[in-house]
């Protein structure tokens, strides 16, 4: 055998021989399932041999695609059969997939001309098995045999943690009994991205539903199977809307979640708080650009008190020297003012009904820093001992400016006047 047929070109030809249920090509026995013939024949009684042509060999899966040129019902009608045993390269093969088959020719090569018994396994998307053909005293016409060719379209359900979120799709991988192998599927739709998949338990909660239905359409053609419909309902669904309602959910979610053990920091950034408290492979920009994002968001979903004061904070917050801090228990901000002469450290909360605290320190980086390393651990002592223990014992120069709720006056206008008056 040369060389260019121990390398399985395309155009090499070879016989592909059938004995019960083995085929062998050269001394390579295959299984019906690797010749993918699994699902519409069981066995030959007669021993049959196929002329193919190589189309193709992929040598990372060994699988060997080819046209079959020839139906020979016997061995015999072959006038020379070659000897290919000697060809190593045949041995490699794992697999075969045929380009197409002639099911009326397969038939007669598999019984011959005696039309002996012959048993088939039941054809994807039929209703019936097709359990034999024999041959009938009476000379009654055997049942029709349904072809290779096939259109399936199959409904079913996928969980949704079990999708892979990607830019403009989800897949999934489906296993089915008519098919040797998993089958991949995508699901299209632009306004998904694959930083979703982080947090795609929050679809499930807005969608209400933990699976989604499928309708796909299938076609299997020489024992290759070809995807050519799949869609999703919920799916669908998601739109611009949708997406905004599942990253409220997520940041209501992350203000809620708890730890078991307490965490010895309270003042975070954004990235700080996404990864502490968000879910799992969550990375920030999924849904934030800046903290003024999330906190908007916080105060979309928070029946807050303090909307009025905290807007205000956030629009003198000095973002160019300092990120916007956040404290998770209890819920609430950190802001930089910039005075003449100090800078202010300022304290609200999102939901309770605390004071306003200002701390004040020397207007340079290096006094803020240390400043802010110091709230750090003030924020701890008050969320360990309680904001009273802090009050009795602190000999920290700070400020406490006091919301008025009465219905009698404008608490924020008494509140802001206040405020600036320390504001220097």
């Amino acid at each position: 055998m040369d060389d260019q047929k121990q390398q399985l070109e395309p155009g090499n030809t070879y016989f592909l021989r059938f004995d019960k249920d083995k085929a062998f090509l050269a001394d390579r026995a295959l299984t019906f399932s690797q010749l993918g013939l699994a699902t519409t024949l069981k066995s030959f009684e007669a021993k049959a041999c196929w002329r193919i042509r190589v189309t193709k060999f992929n040598p990372a899966t060994q699988c060997l695609h080819a046209e079959i040129l020839s139906y020979f019902s016997e061995i015999s009608e072959i006038d020379e059969l070659p000897d290919e045993i000697t060809n190593a390269a045949l041995n490699r093969v794992e697999s075969m997939r045929f380009k197409h088959i002639d099911t009326d020719r397969m038939l007669k090569s598999a019984t011959a001309s005696r039309m002996p018994r012959v048993s088939f396994t039941k054809l994807p998307g039929s209703d019936t098995d097709m359990d034999e053909i024999s041959d009938q005293s009476s000379g009654s016409e055997p049942e029709e045999v349904k072809p290779a060719y096939q259109i399936i379209q199959k409904q079913f359900k996928v969980p949704i943690n079990q999708l892979r979120f990607q830019l403009g799709a989800v897949s999934f991988t489906r296993q089915f009994s008519f098919y040797d192998q998993a089958v991949d599927f995508l699901i299209t739709n632009f306004e998904l991205r694959e930083e979703f998949d982080a947090v795609k338990n929050y679809f499930s909660n807005v969608l209400k539903t933990r699976e989604i239905n499928v309708i796909a359409k299938m076609e299997i053609n020489g024992g290759e199977l070809t995807v050519l419909e799949v869609q999703s309902p919920e799916i669908s669904k998601i739109d611009k809307k949708l997406i905004e309602s599942v990253r409220f959910e997520f940041v209501a979610s992350m203000k809620r979640k708890k730890f078991m053990v307490d965490v010895d920091q309270s003042l975070f950034t954004m990235e700080e708080l996404l990864d502490k408290y968000g879910a799992e492979g969550f990375r920030s920009n999924t849904f934030y650009q800046n903290e003024q994002d999330l906190m908007a968001d916080l105060l979309q979903i928070t029946d807050t008190k303090h909307y009025r004061n905290l807007r205000y904070l956030s629009s003198v917050h000095a973002h160019h020297i300092m990120k916007l801090r956040f404290v998770h228990k209890p819920f609430s901000f950190v802001f930089l003012v910039e005075g003449e002469k100090q800078y202010h450290l300022i304290w609200e909360t999102l939901d309770t009904e605390e004071a306003t605290y200002i701390w004040h320190c020397d207007k340079n980086l290096p006094a803020l820093k240390q400043s802010v390393r110091k709230l750090d651990d003030i924020l701890n002592v008050i969320k360990v001992q309680g904001k009273i223990a802090y009050l009795n014992t602190s000999d920290d120069p700070f400020r406490r400016v006091y919301h008025d709720y009465s219905d009698l006056v404008d608490g924020f206008v008494k509140w802001k006047a206040e405020l600036e008056q320390y504001l220097s």
